[in-house]
């Protein structure tokens, strides 16, 4: 959500195991900046997903931190 904030585009969705995986489409290319968290190559489904959809796996207060972190780097 955060790279939304910034980048714009559209958040997608993919299962990886039993749960949801948020990234990013921007302007048609796949930007997934937390694809390292994984130990295997991810097959994307890129299933369109939204904001809300996002947040049901991410705390608003880790959204926040986030937000707050990425401006303070720029």
């Amino acid at each position: 959500m955060v790279a939304q904030d910034h980048l714009g585009g559209e958040i997608a969705k993919t299962s990886v195991g039993d749960a949801w995986h948020f990234y990013n489409l921007i302007d048609g290319e796949r930007y997934d900046f937390s694809a390292s968290q994984f130990d295997h190559p991810i097959c994307y489904d890129d299933i369109p997903s939204g904001r809300d959809d996002a947040l049901t796996d991410t705390s608003t207060i880790q959204y926040a931190a986030l937000s707050e972190a990425f401006a303070n780097v720029r």
